[in-house]
């Protein structure tokens, strides 16, 4: 699995694989194996974090990875902020798709019964 295009060392970003994940239906968790991927274009040290959690921290790095089991029931916001001061640097979204379809209406909507 490929987690992002070509990155410059002046880039900062935030990878995360899968972007999307689907579930049967509408408020349902959502479980899937999370690849994530950041890169800074100086060594500071940063907190991953999922929504309100923290889930790893590095200290002067410019660049890591993480991987673990994620469980969610909202779209999850994943970010990278300054360890010491709280400050977002980037972020990203893992957006959550329901493979629930519409209803069909029976009848069409011009009829005149």
């Amino acid at each position: 699995m490929q987690l992002s295009s070509t990155l410059t060392l002046s880039d900062t970003a935030l990878v995360i694989a899968p972007q999307y994940c689907v579930v049967a239906e509408k408020g349902q968790a959502c479980e899937t194996a999370m690849h994530i991927r950041w890169q800074l274009p100086q060594a500071m040290p940063v907190c991953l974090r999922e929504n309100e959690r923290t889930l790893q921290c590095w200290q002067d790095q410019r660049q890591g990875q993480w991987q673990y089991k994620a469980k969610v029931q909202l779209p999850a916001i994943y970010s990278l902020t300054h360890a010491q001061t709280g400050e977002l640097v980037v972020d990203t979204q893992l957006e959550l798709q329901t493979m629930q379809s519409s209803r069909r209406r029976l009848r069409s909507v011009w009829s005149f019964f």
